[in-house]
């Protein structure tokens, strides 16, 4: 398949072995398999390629929050959102990390609860886990949200499940 060939290729890459992004898509490989011992395995060997790069705690976040060990996805996507370059899947990032601090009844925006693009990215997360917390999303448009790409999402979000758009 195309995959194995390009990691293969990789591998015989004159650069000195495999690199950070070759361990990282090995791992996304084991992860929709749910090989999560070999997952784990890649991801170690990323981290100690490139200790800063935000996708590989992205994923490490992802590894940890499918094997149900939330405590430490949400250290991983802390410090993947920490980063100033942000990880390929931030979005991702955020909706995961909005829902473990949902379930640890935790507010991700402790540090500034008036920025709003964090009570949208908490709004969309409540439209998606559960409808009744669905009055959360007026909140964010209060605060006047400038990311007119997440206002699009949370408009969509609203529209399937059969909300009207009040505060748009």
């Amino acid at each position: 398949n195309e995959l194995g060939r390009a990691l293969a290729h990789e591998l015989l890459c004159p650069q000195g072995g495999p690199s950070c992004e070759y361990f990282l898509v090995l791992a996304r490989t084991h992860l929709l398999k749910k090989d999560y011992s070999q997952a784990e395995e890649c991801l170690q060997a990323a981290i100690q390629i490139d200790y800063l790069n935000p996708d590989v705690w992205a994923q490490r976040g992802h590894l940890c929050y499918l094997t149900g060990n939330l405590g430490e996805a949400k250290e991983c996507y802390e410090r993947t959102v920490d980063f100033v370059t942000d990880a390929s899947e931030i979005h991702f990032v955020y909706l995961r990390l909005g829902s473990i601090y949902l379930e640890e009844k935790e507010e991700a925006n402790a540090l500034n609860n008036k920025n709003a693009e964090v009570w949208a990215y908490l709004a969309l997360v409540c439209l998606q886990v559960s409808a009744h917390l669905s009055p959360i999303f007026l909140f964010p448009m209060q605060l006047e949200l400038d990311n007119e790409a997440l206002r699009q999402e949370i408009e969509q979000v609203q529209a399937q499940l059969g909300f009207g758009n009040p505060s748009f």
